[in-house]
């Protein structure tokens, strides 16, 4: 059973962190934002906190999502799941959101707290303030905490664009670069009222420019689908959002042409 545990652990390293020596990847996502292959932080939406903190800036309302990828390359040990809670107020909008990867030989927990404001009707900007709990099993267990700040720019009531520091302030546990440093610029354009395009570049300061991209369109005022790919996971993604009343429904999944489907499962709350 000992062996087991620790090849499923590196197994989890390998394919969650993929460089052996990061982690805290940010692979726990929304289900929206996991089936448009991670892109949009150029897109307003309040699932979109751990790519930019503006994003939350326009809501207007209380929103609460919870998500949950069960076995994730057919792993149950790399299941990671989430909670955000999102509400305007005068002055500015904030969200709260919990997430969780991994098992007890090894968890990656955040609990993070963000801030999005309109400065005006063009420019919208937002901090984070993430708290990653690390425990490894007979090795103990370290917190530390990690800043974002993020802007929105809307060149047109089409076209935004955006710019993400995450890990603004170099967090690390061990001294050495393994909570990523990550910069990113999106764009998202309109094509129609119902159907938004996502282009992201992103730079983790250790590894080559990646490219995320994806789409959302709304097909009828009850159904949304998204799809995306990125090139640093080589993923394939898609989903489906179903929309009644209050409630919205999310499926996701996603494909590596090696490594088999995930899923992701979740629901929205909006009154």
């Amino acid at each position: 059973m000992h062996q087991y545990k620790i090849f499923i652990f590196l197994i989890q390293v390998i394919l969650i962190a993929q460089p052996l020596i990061s982690g805290f990847e940010r692979t726990s996502q929304p289900t929206q934002v996991f089936s448009r292959g991670m892109s949009g932080s150029a897109l307003y939406s309040a699932e979109n906190i751990w790519l930019n903190p503006a994003s939350i800036a326009r809501i207007s309302s209380m929103r609460t999502t919870v998500f949950y990828s069960p076995s994730p390359f057919q792993l149950e040990q790399l299941s990671n799941y989430g909670l955000i809670i999102s509400r305007a107020f005068p002055f500015a909008a904030m969200a709260v959101g919990f997430s969780s990867f991994g098992f007890s030989l090894y968890r990656e927990s955040t609990g993070s707290l963000f801030l999005g404001a309109l400065i005006n009707d063009e420019f919208a900007a937002g901090i984070g303030w993430n708290l990653y709990h690390l425990s490894i099993e007979h090795y103990g267990s370290s917190i530390n905490g990690v800043l974002d700040a993020g802007m929105i720019y809307s060149l047109s009531e089409q076209f935004n664009i955006s710019l993400v520091i995450q890990n603004v302030n170099g967090a690390s546990f061990d001294g050495e670069d393994d909570i990523p440093r990550v910069l990113i610029s999106g764009i998202s354009y309109a094509l129609t009222e119902r159907g938004i395009v996502h282009v992201d570049i992103v730079k983790d300061v250790r590894f080559p420019l990646a490219y995320r991209a994806g789409f959302n369109v709304r097909l009828h005022e009850n159904i949304v689908v998204n799809a995306g790919t990125r090139t640093d996971s080589s993923l394939l993604c898609g989903g489906i959002g179903i929309v009644v009343s209050d409630w919205q429904v999310d499926y996701g999944i996603a494909s590596h042409a090696e490594l088999g489907v995930t899923h992701s499962l979740g629901i929205t709350y909006h009154p």
